[in-house]
């Protein structure tokens, strides 16, 4: 399952249905035409013949940013998908934090993620994980 957390540091996470982890942060700079090529790349790169969906977290749509920046990225991100026939969907970061611990802020998502994988992850990479980790835990693609 492959989990993304949108943002000029693009949080990328691969959870294995054997319960491992492989996450990374890539910090995209510049303009809004080299983030969405750069989160399409992503996909493409992550979202392999053994990845069974990608569940992507929902940018914050009262920020300015979200509307210049992230929504973009969201739309580059689901366009890779549909052409890799890979199953997305969605996420709230509500969601994630009550997966993850039940109301949880950043650091307390982190120090969850310690917990579950063994792994110490930025923010951006546990926003991923736990991504990815709601998708399979919810059987979101049927997996």
């Amino acid at each position: 399952m492959l989990g993304l957390d949108l943002g000029t540091t693009l949080g990328i996470c691969r959870v294995y249905l054997d319960g491992a982890l492989d996450a990374q942060a890539l910090r995209f700079e510049g303009n809004i035409g080299s983030r969405t090529v750069g989160v399409h790349g992503v996909v493409q790169r992550f979202g392999g013949l053994d990845c069974i969906g990608a569940c992507i977290e929902e940018p914050f749509s009262g920020q300015f940013s979200s509307v210049k920046a992230l929504f973009p990225m969201l739309g580059a991100a689901a366009l890779a998908c549909e052409l890799a026939g890979l199953p997305w969907s969605t996420i709230h970061l509500s969601k994630l934090k009550i997966h993850a611990t039940g109301n949880a802020k950043k650091p307390e998502m982190q120090a969850a993620a310690k917990d579950r994988w063994g792994k110490n992850l930025n923010e951006d990479e546990a926003d991923a994980a736990w991504a990815a980790a709601f998708a399979l835990d919810t059987s979101l693609f049927g997996a």
